[in-house]
């Protein structure tokens, strides 16, 4: 079995089982496989009207920075208020007239429709700029599905310019234009709701394509870092800014192809994967899946896969690599978050305008710079970089490989911010290259 055989197996027949009862397991079981079902569904490639293209994008603002169970609550009362339901009234200045509330907004507050996350200025000013895109983007999505539809384009091609399309939203450049709010990782993920051949490079699709056989050094070759374990938020940190469509082409797509290579062997009978570009969208999903945190109502999750093969008490006959991963993930995580609130601490205190904030600000600091804060820090770090060692030793043992085909020969063109791809792409590489 591939990689995504074993995680779908594990979150299909494992994550949902509920202790000791068995009627919420089945229950849980049929809501995950129902969720993931839903997803393929509104993933298939086909012409899209402009309010399916708005229907698919046009919470995604509010979840930027957010935990989508703080934010959950307010983007479903705004979506059963129908508040936000057509874009032509929310790209109108009867929503918001030079970054000021409209009648449209003042009244949806008024009557509770727009809360929390979705009453707040700039998110409402990002939902504004994705409805005055909408058209251009329908039109670009029901081109790309035409030019599909031809049969003339191979799959490489078309994944090139669906790819191009996440670029001109995020990045610019393009006749769509930059839609201010959504950079680079959510046009990749509403290109990939609406059925185009592009990933989702979120957080853990980043820390997890990292760590696979031979991926590291291919990080390293690429930014030219030393020996050495990559950093565990290296190639998230590549995936934001302008350079961000560079480090996808360069490292997460080709992963990820091979990872959908490898998955043409899934037989999943609960699902059907045979429409265009469903593959990839179940890969995407099951590999996101192994470590971010669980919905348990929502999706049918009793615990994560990386949970459940990091307990003392697994005894589950997944490859000893598998397991080795998810330790690797989840201490490296537990690391990433204590380091991280240190940094965001010092950024607090910076920040603090008032006695009060600054007077907690310091407490809060104080706190994390105690002997004891620092030695727990030191101990998960030596934790993190262990479990790190002992993945590489369980993935030598098992010669586990993938065999991404990483686009060759290419440098950054410092005129236009675009990779030149001087070769053809190929599987094994033979010379460094920069970025």
């Amino acid at each position: 079995m591939t990689l995504i055989a074993h995680i779908h197996r594990l979150l299909l027949d494992h994550c949902t089982r509920a202790a000791d009862n068995d009627e919420r397991s089945r229950t849980q079981r049929q809501r995950y496989i129902d969720r993931v079902q839903r997803v393929l569904t509104t993933s298939r490639l086909a012409p899209r009207a402009p309010h399916e293209v708005w229907a698919s994008g046009w919470d995604k603002p509010f979840f930027a920075y957010n935990a989508a169970a703080q934010v959950d609550p307010a983007v479903n009362l705004a979506r059963q208020s129908g508040v936000l339901e057509n874009p032509t009234e929310v790209a109108s200045t009867a929503f918001l007239d030079d970054g000021k509330f409209g009648t449209l907004v003042q009244a949806g507050i008024a009557h509770g429709q727009l809360t929390g996350a979705c009453a707040v200025t700039w998110r409402l000013q990002r939902v504004q700029n994705f409805a005055r895109a909408v058209p251009r983007i329908t039109e670009a999505v029901n081109r790309f599905h035409d030019e599909w539809l031809t049969g003339t384009l191979e799959v490489d091609a078309l994944q090139a310019r669906a790819v191009a399309i996440a670029e001109d939203i995020g990045i610019g450049g393009g006749p769509i234009g930059k839609v201010s709010g959504f950079g680079f990782t959510t046009a990749c993920h509403l290109l990939a709701d609406l059925g185009l051949p592009v990933f989702k490079p979120d957080i853990w699709v980043c820390r997890i394509v990292s760590m696979l056989p031979n991926v590291q050094a291919e990080i390293r070759r690429t930014w030219r870092l030393g020996n050495g374990p990559v950093p565990f938020d290296y190639l998230e940190s590549k995936l934001v800014g302008s350079r961000a469509p560079n480090a996808y082409r360069r490292i997460v797509q080709p992963v990820m192809n091979a990872l959908v290579a490898e998955a043409q062997e899934v037989a999943v009978e609960e699902l059907d994967l045979t429409p265009a570009f469903l593959r990839a969208r179940f890969v995407d999903w099951t590999l996101v899946h192994f470590a971010i945190s669980t919905e348990a109502e929502g999706y049918g999750l009793e615990r994560r896969p990386v949970d459940l093969l990091s307990a003392p008490s697994c005894d589950l006959a997944t490859p000893g690599y598998i397991h080795a991963l998810a330790r690797w993930l989840q201490d490296a995580q537990a690391t990433h978050e204590a380091v991280n609130a240190l940094v965001k601490a010092k950024q607090r205190l910076q920040r603090a305008d008032t006695p009060v904030k600054k007077d907690r600000a310091e407490r809060r600091l104080k706190h994390l710079l105690t002997q004891d804060a620092q030695a727990m820090r030191d101990a998960l770090q030596a934790r993190a970089l262990e479990a790190s060692i002992a993945y590489e030793n369980a993935v030598f043992a098992a010669r586990w490989q993938i065999a991404p085909r990483y686009p060759d020969g290419f440098a950054s063109d410092e005129g236009s911010n675009r990779w030149k791809y001087i070769h053809a792409a190929r599987t094994v590489r033979t010379r460094d290259v920069a970025v």
